[in-house]
């Protein structure tokens, strides 16, 4: 009878270290993706262009865009 409450003890202990592990990674990856989009997140201006481009920078690096469209709600 002892035995089988160490195992079960241990496997409970041993399901806990799994799921703290899996939390644990989970963090990290929730934190590189915040990181990752700060990094990706921009700006974006029409800056009296007499073409109507669209001027976007991302991370420092400037694009036109000539041709867009709204976004769907």
């Amino acid at each position: 009878m002892l035995l089988g409450h160490l195992t079960w003890h241990a496997t409970i202990l041993l399901s806990q270290a799994e799921i703290a592990r899996q939390e644990a990674r989970l963090k990290m990856e929730r934190e590189n993706l915040e990181k990752e989009k700060s990094v990706l997140m921009g700006t974006a201006s029409n800056q009296d262009n007499q073409d109507g481009a669209l001027e976007i920078t991302v991370s420092g690096e400037k694009y036109r865009c000539l041709r867009f469209s709204k976004a769907k709600k």
